[in-house]
């Protein structure tokens, strides 16, 4: 079991390990008042988390530049997403898709696509 983690500000993200649990309170929290220059969890314009209400792709940083994506799954979500090994070392994840349909243009699959590209960590949470 890993450690409990308390975090305040996006960039603390940046520095968690795999064994690393953040509560799921403390995430979306930070999602969320990492916008408001008037809360405690305020880090700055640059720090900003983005994100697709409702889609788990979250992102810090304004395109092109990226510092982090976040992806919050849940078993059973989609199909095909999931651990594809024993060892846990790679995650199939499914694109936003509007009817099966993916748009290769929306803001949370680019960051996904260019993620290779720039090589910004991905962190995924479970």
């Amino acid at each position: 079991m890993g450690t409990l983690k308390l975090i305040q500000y996006p960039s603390q993200l940046l520095s968690l390990t795999i064994s690393d649990i953040i509560n799921k309170q403390n995430l979306s929290q930070l999602i969320q008042k990492s916008k408001k220059d008037d809360s405690e969890n305020w880090e700055g314009k640059d720090w900003i988390i983005k994100n697709t209400p409702q889609q788990g792709i979250n992102w810090i940083g304004e395109h092109p530049n990226i510092k982090a994506v976040i992806i919050k799954t849940k078993d059973g979500s989609y199909a095909d997403d999931g651990w594809k090994n024993n060892e846990k070392t790679i995650y199939s994840y499914s694109f936003k898709a509007a009817k099966g349909i993916i748009n290769f243009n929306d803001s949370a699959n680019r960051v996904l696509i260019n993620q290779p590209i720039s090589n910004y960590p991905i962190l995924l949470f479970t």
